[in-house]
């Protein structure tokens, strides 16, 4: 592949196509022949001058931003104090401008925000020196809609004003459409093309049906490229099986209960989630929205039993969710941060160990016969599983590509049946035909089992008919709960998406908040009388949960023995 200075090319391809490798080794972070990798005309590798001239940003927050330097976790500091570290020679406007465009609070400390918020973070200090080529991969997984479209939007002034060339690895196409100058498709770590975007106008066309849905030509294009390497999925992201894969949930009272929800983190500024209070039935597919930092992964950590509540607050499948012990086999937290959340497999043993995918599958199957699970059930399971998530008993876990390592992960907790499901932005990884078979098991575990699935995300490709549920977080607070009716009319009428109606919510939720800090800062001071007390909203009382709870701190599952 060549490019030109300038260029924005979107690097497309399957999981495991090659295609972090490939950004390393442009990168300059493995040894190869110096004429088969050259950057800005120097070998990628071994001219260390391209380290100030080119910026390689990775998805993996924890494994490239572990530390700041000396032995300082990068968790613990200021934003201010990393700002000024990354700053030093550079126009305080390009800093400013980069703090305004993704919205980073300069106060905020960086155990008590969202892992989006985190993310703006990682990226602005990326960003602050200009460089000549920027090789992004997959570092939009956290963002929020707007906040990825206003990334994109400074990449391409960055393209259009100084000339920087960007390679853009990515399985989110929300919005693309427009933005690449050039297109490169990787498959089996081979380079199938890699061509200026007009040259590619017969692979961007939309088929009418996906149109109607509002699908964007990227995502189709690269679904139907990606069929056309895998075609069996065609046929495994559309058939409805006969049977379900374990028993069916029984009926009964609502899935989730929750009720004057207030809560903080300890040592943080303001509460995490206010007043938030609703119900969801058993068996619906309920998708999570909202802004970064609007308190979707506090709201799944506290339904998931993560952190301590009074009885009451929050009922799951008619228990309390952090008291009641039941809970461990009928429900399933599913997070998006594999380091933290699935760091062993069990026993102590290191997931990332040198071991094959099989024997890991193996022995869990065995555990799970061993608790009193049919073992007809199991291996049905795990043969439905292990045919949409295309998993090889071969793979060595250390060897193999995040999206790989993120379907074990997923293997590994849906393989027990469980009545609640709650996934917090676990398709980040997986390529578009992986997404959709996850998608498509979790609608059958839905339909055929009464399996209730709340799931947050901050993709929307392909996703217009599949909850039945809306539930919109805003400022932790509940703006809307209940049934999604714009999917059916998108599809129906050809007008609209799920895309734009959230894409929406979320501009107003932006144009509040201009509003409220241009009045804050227009307020005249005024002289207060010392002899009056002032009276405050009181906090919601603590929870007893560490500032570091939202990395994995103690819940149900490790404050009781089984």
């Amino acid at each position: 592949m060549a490019l030109p200075r300038g260029a924005r090319c979107m690097l497309l391809g399957a999981n495991g196509a090659g295609k972090s490798t490939l950004m390393s080794v442009i990168g300059g972070r493995h040894l190869v022949e110096e004429e088969s990798a050259m950057v800005l005309g120097r070998p990628a590798f071994h001219d260390t001058s391209l380290a100030s001239r080119v910026a390689l940003l990775t998805g993996n927050w924890t494994h490239t931003v572990s530390f700041v330097g000396h032995n300082v976790p990068y968790q613990a500091m200021e934003v201010s104090r990393l700002i000024a570290s990354h700053s030093v020679g550079v126009d305080p406007e390009r800093v400013r401008r980069l703090v305004q465009l993704l919205e980073v609070d300069e106060k905020w400390n960086l155990t008590t925000v969202s892992d989006g918020q985190r993310r703006r973070v990682q990226i602005l200090c990326k960003l602050i020196k200009p460089c000549e080529v920027l090789l992004l991969d997959e570092i939009t997984t956290d963002l929020d809609l707007l906040a990825r479209q206003d990334l994109l939007q400074f990449l391409r002034e960055e393209s259009e004003e100084r000339g920087v060339c960007t390679i853009y690895c990515t399985h989110i196409f929300d919005g693309l459409d427009g933005w690449p100058t050039h297109i490169a498709y990787l498959s089996g770590g081979e380079m199938v093309f890699c061509k200026p975007i007009e040259m590619a106008v017969d692979l961007l066309e939309v088929p009418e049906e996906m149109r109607l849905r509002g699908w964007g030509r990227l995502f189709c294009a690269v679904q139907r490229m990606l069929l056309e390497q895998m075609p069996r999925y065609g046929t495994l992201i559309s058939a409805t099986p006969t049977a379900s894969c374990g028993d069916v949930v029984p009926k009964g009272g609502p899935a989730i209960a929750v009720h004057d929800l207030s809560w903080g983190y300890t040592g943080a500024k303001s509460a995490a989630l206010h007043s938030v209070s609703f119900e969801l039935e058993r068996g619906v597919r309920c998708l999570l929205v909202g802004a970064n930092g609007a308190g979707k992964t506090t709201l799944l950590k506290l339904l998931g039993g993560k952190h301590m509540l009074p009885r009451g607050t929050v009922d799951v499948l008619g228990y309390s969710a952090f008291h009641d012990t039941e809970l461990n086999t009928l429900t399933s937290l599913l997070s998006g941060d594999w380091t933290r959340q699935v760091a062993c497999v069990g026993n102590g043993v290191p997931f990332q160990a040198d071991f094959s995918m099989g024997f890991m599958v193996g022995s869990f199957v065995e555990a799970l016969v061993r608790d009193g699970m049919s073992e007809a059930v199991v291996e049905q399971r795990k043969a439905r599983l292990v045919e949409l998530l295309d998993l090889d008993m071969e793979w060595r876990l250390h060897k193999v590509s995040d999206g790989q390592r993120r379907r074990a992960q997923l293997f590994l907790k849906l393989l027990r049946p469980s009545q609640l499901l709650l996934l917090d932005e676990v398709t980040t990884d997986l390529d578009v035909l992986s997404r959709q078979a996850l998608l498509q098991f979790l609608r059958e575990e839905s339909d055929l089992r009464g399996t209730t699935v709340v799931y947050s995300t901050h993709i929307f490709d392909g996703l217009d008919d599949w909850p039945t549920h809306l539930l919109h977080m805003k400022e932790g607070t509940v703006a809307y709960v209940g049934p999604l009716q714009l999917a059916r009319k998108a599809v129906e009428q050809g007008s609209g998406s799920l895309y734009q109606m959230v894409r929406g919510w979320l501009s107003q939720e932006r144009e509040a908040r201009k509003v409220r800090t241009n009045s804050a800062s227009a307020v005249p001071m005024v002289e207060t009388n010392v002899n009056k007390p002032v009276v405050a909203a009181p906090m919601p009382a603590k929870s007893g949960a560490s500032k570091f709870d939202r990395f994995g701190g103690a819940g149900r599952q490790s404050m009781y023995v089984r």
